[in-house]
């Protein structure tokens, strides 16, 4: 899909307006898009949008947005945690069904937001949740964004006169993008537990074949194929991501499945 296929707007008002941008024509079942945090954000965010694009062909509406602070929405870095991520979930959720009329709304979760999902999918007003590659241990994640982040800085050029250049990690960034204390602290006490999967709202993964890959007790788990993107800290900061063909056979597995099966 082009460019021209999809409605950009703002969620919320300043100083709290959100990007967003909204594929596809009004249908039954819509997805909302939650990306994946600090550095895999900008990485993925052609891959995101070409799957919204596979989604809305499917006559799945789509929402994909950024999270306050992060991206194109409004606000700083170091305003990003765990609760400002909630109630950009509800403007975002809200906005699907506003603007579509859907009957039934997929959360679709990258990463790092399965983390912050502990505590709102109870509340939420969402009918299945599907986390792709979640991190399910957010204190182990912190550990390896601290020792990526202090590689990335040790391969850096030494400073030369007139261009500014940070190596020191009291900057308060992780891979060099803002990570407040609260964040931190979010990301430090932060599991995904097995009752995230036994609610009342159905749960689905989409992971790495592996039996071990996510030791939940999911309702439906989906494998990547083989060359998948790699979300992993030490791939290059700077790679993006690109929907292969077989990485659209999955996502089109992944559209049917939201469209036609029952959620449970």
């Amino acid at each position: 899909m082009s460019g021209a296929d999809w409605d950009a707007f703002w969620l919320g008002l300043p100083p709290r307006r959100l990007y967003a941008a909204l594929h596809g024509a009004p249908g039954a079942t819509g997805v909302v898009l939650a990306p994946p945090l600090l550095h895999e954000l900008p990485r993925s965010r052609r891959f995101l949008t070409e799957i919204a694009g596979e989604f809305a062909a499917m006559g799945l509406p789509c929402l994909r947005f950024d999270y306050h602070g992060t991206g194109d929405s409004g606000g700083e870095g170091e305003e990003l945690d765990f609760a400002s991520m909630q109630r950009d979930l509800d403007l975002a959720v809200q906005a699907l069904r506003d603007r579509t009329g859907v009957e039934r709304t997929v959360l679709l979760a990258w990463r790092g937001s399965a983390l912050a999902l502990q505590g709102w999918v109870e509340r939420a007003a969402v009918d299945l949740v599907v986390l792709w590659e979640p991190i399910l241990d957010g204190a182990q994640w912190l550990r390896e964004l601290v020792e990526g982040d202090a590689a990335e800085r040790a391969q850096r050029p030494p400073p030369r006169a007139g261009v500014p250049r940070t190596t020191n990690p009291a900057d308060g960034q992780l891979m060099g993008f803002a990570a407040s204390p609260r964040l931190r602290g979010d990301l430090d006490r932060a599991r995904v537990e097995g009752d995230i999967a036994r609610g009342r709202v159905p749960v689905w993964g989409v992971v790495r074949a592996s039996p071990t890959a996510l030791p939940l007790a999911l309702a439906r788990q989906l494998s990547l194929p083989e060359g998948a993107p790699n979300f992993n800290v030490a791939a290059a900061m700077d790679a993006t991501f690109f929907l292969t063909p077989p990485m659209r056979d999955l996502v089109g597995e992944l559209g049917v499945a939201m469209r036609r099966e029952a959620f449970a």
